[in-house]
């Protein structure tokens, strides 16, 4: 799904946990003549005291291969106070092309590079946005956290479209049923991100609403 919502202030686009999809899609958007792009969507925790549902406002975003994107100082002053009012944390990003299964890689990740959250997207629309000299930002909001591991089942279960594989990933863990537990668990976990980011953008995205003048 490309254009799920289009008018004169808004245009949304799901690229599901790929970041080249993700990179198309803000170009496009750049292209077309977009004054601003945000990633939006849950996130693994890589602070040890993150849990389920926190929000993490990115102010930079760091990849797999050493890049470094600069969220914009303006807008992302914009939000600050209203992220902070919400409970909300500041700070770096990592976007990896593959997925950070396991606890001893989220150690690595925030040990080595600081960063409070680790998603697939976010550092394909940054690179995009910072090609054309589009201003970025991120808003995630936390799933798992870093003293949690992801199921096996779990690890194929996001479709291009951003929605979740459910047959697929109940038929991966009926295979091995010791997995639901911890299915169950980020099922939860992962529907506290969302509620957040339901509560939370709204507030946020009028900030930047004001702060853009469109």
């Amino acid at each position: 799904m490309r254009d799920a919502v289009r008018d004169k202030r808004l245009r949304i686009g799901v690229s599901g946990a790929n970041a080249m999809r993700a990179e198309t899609i803000a170009l496009d958007f750049c292209r077309d003549g977009a004054h601003l792009i945000v990633s939006i969507g849950v996130s693994g925790g890589l602070d040890p005291a993150l849990t389920p549902g926190d929000l993490i406002i990115g102010n930079e975003i760091i990849a797999d291969d050493g890049a470094v994107w600069e969220c914009h100082a303006y807008l992302n002053g914009a939000i600050r106070d209203a992220a902070l009012a919400a409970g909300g944390k500041i700070g770096a990003l990592f976007g990896s092309d593959e997925i950070i299964e396991n606890t001893s890689k989220k150690s690595a990740l925030f040990h080595n590079h600081g960063a409070l959250a680790v998603d697939m997207e976010s550092h394909g629309a940054a690179r995009a946005a910072a090609g054309v000299g589009v201003p970025f930002l991120a808003i995630r909001a936390i799933a798992d956290p870093a003293g949690r591991a992801l199921p096996p089942a779990a690890l194929n279960a996001v479709a291009q479209d951003g929605s979740t594989r459910t047959l697929a990933t109940l038929g991966a863990a009926l295979r091995d049923p010791k997995q639901f537990p911890a299915l169950l668990k980020l099922g939860k976990d992962s529907e506290e991100a969302l509620k957040t980011l339901r509560r939370d953008l709204g507030p946020l995205f009028s900030r930047l609403f004001l702060s853009l003048d469109l």
